[in-house]
């Protein structure tokens, strides 16, 4: 009964078994269960799962999409104890959360942990074990033309707050709009405001979090006036009608050189990749403060892979684990999701199969550390979308400083206690 509930949810010939750890009844094959979430990389996952296949002749690699809800199948799961293999998490806090309750495998001396940046590893830990291999991490910050900073005399990406200030300055003065605005869409403003609040509370973003977490903290932390003096510098250049733009329009608007600017994800650069002569775009990290040694890239990871306790063949999912990690393949993982303009790169230093400045400007941020996690990741869950639809009041001119450092206070509590 369970099995014909669970296929029922499931479309066309695609057949989802929470069933554990089945083995293949062709020759010696074991089968190795993956679900991950739906999405729009359904082709490169069925790439990867034949490529590695075609390199393993005992091991069955199986794939599924969740084509429902992702959130309600690991309720399921977890209500019926009944796992697959592999299965995939969001980093940081759910992660923790299986790991404590004892859902996943500790994988901390696999190869992978001596890959993948530190950074990405501390996103897949709890209580000192590594328990998921982050496979991909996704970079947030400033997307810029690189001919329009040129043309307008600007020799060197802004590394201060005072700096970007003088860059929009000098943009204007040439004609130019500085940033394109997104802020129509309030998860582009949840984004925003997490790199700003990591900035200013990377030094103890642990104890700024339990201070959340226990209620009894507050976003009126030291350095918070620097991310409101930045959101000024940013409402000062981006035009006039920055509330009527959303994610849409600028990214266009950076694609077709309307703007020399974006503050967005390394997602948002598939759009001028689609052009014809797509203009050369840059990145640099959000200077939000005048220290230029604070203003690191917002770097967190995207995907975590974890090995369910309940399987029965945890050789056959370490032989899984090496093959996603493994950069140096052709024709593996990280080469298949890494190989269009706008992917989510890997966790782990490799090869970029195109040719694009801002990852290379990315690359250079991560290989030497430079790099910050995004608070909003590890808030209680839900309050990071709400987190974008308060800030939005301030960038409409709609709230003070005041009202919106209460606002989130007041929002947070409201979360812990659901």
């Amino acid at each position: 009964m369970k099995k014909k509930m669970l296929a029922a949810v499931l479309a066309g010939t695609m057949v989802m078994s929470l069933g554990t750890n089945l083995c293949w009844a062709d020759g010696e094959k074991t089968k190795v269960t993956m679900t991950v979430w739906s999405g729009e990389w359904g082709d490169q996952l069925d790439r990867t799962m034949e490529s590695f296949n075609s390199k393993h002749d005992d091991i069955e690699l199986d794939i599924t999409m969740q084509s429902g809800d992702y959130s309600d199948f690991l309720g399921t799961a977890a209500a019926t104890n009944d796992w697959p293999d592999i299965y995939i998490l969001t980093p940081w806090t759910q992660v923790q959360d299986f790991a404590e309750a004892g859902r996943l495998q500790d994988l901390s001396g696999m190869d992978f942990t001596e890959k993948v940046y530190p950074t990405a590893l501390e996103a897949a830990t709890y209580d000192g074990k590594i328990y998921g291999y982050p496979a991909n991490v996704e970079y947030l910050g400033v997307f810029y033309n690189k001919q329009m900073f040129k043309d307008a005399g600007i020799e060197e990406v802004p590394k201060t707050r005072d700096e970007f200030e003088a860059a929009c300055e000098k943009l204007e003065e040439s004609g130019v709009t500085p940033i394109a605005s997104t802020f129509k869409d309030s998860w582009t403003l949840k984004h925003m405001f997490s790199v700003m609040m990591s900035n200013v509370v990377q030094d103890d973003m642990e104890g700024f979090l339990d201070q959340l977490n226990s209620g009894e903290g507050t976003f009126n932390v030291d350095g918070i006036d620097d991310v409101f003096a930045t959101a000024d510098v940013i409402k000062a250049h981006c035009g006039s009608n920055r509330m009527d733009c959303d994610s849409t329009s600028g990214y266009n608007a950076l694609a077709n050189s309307e703007a020399a600017m974006l503050i967005s994800g390394e997602f948002s650069q598939n759009v001028a990749a689609r052009m014809d002569n797509p203009p050369e775009i840059g990145y640099f990290a959000l200077p939000v403060s005048n220290d230029a040694e604070r203003n690191k890239a917002a770097v967190d990871v995207g995907i975590v892979y974890g090995v369910s306790t309940q399987t029965e063949h945890m050789d056959a999912c370490k032989e899984v684990i090496d093959f996603l990690s493994d950069a140096s393949l052709s024709d593996g993982y990280i080469a298949i999701v890494t190989e269009k303009p706008g992917s989510a790169p890997a966790s782990q230093d490799f090869t970029v199969s195109y040719d694009s400045a801002s990852t290379n400007d990315y690359l250079e941020y991560a290989n030497s550390g430079n790099v910050i996690p995004w608070v909003y990741q590890q808030y209680v869950n839900g309050f990071d979308v709400i987190s974008g639809d308060i800030f939005q009041g301030y960038m409409a001119d709609a709230a003070d400083k005041d009202e919106v450092i209460s606002e989130l206070d007041a929002a947070y509590l409201e979360y812990l206690d659901q």
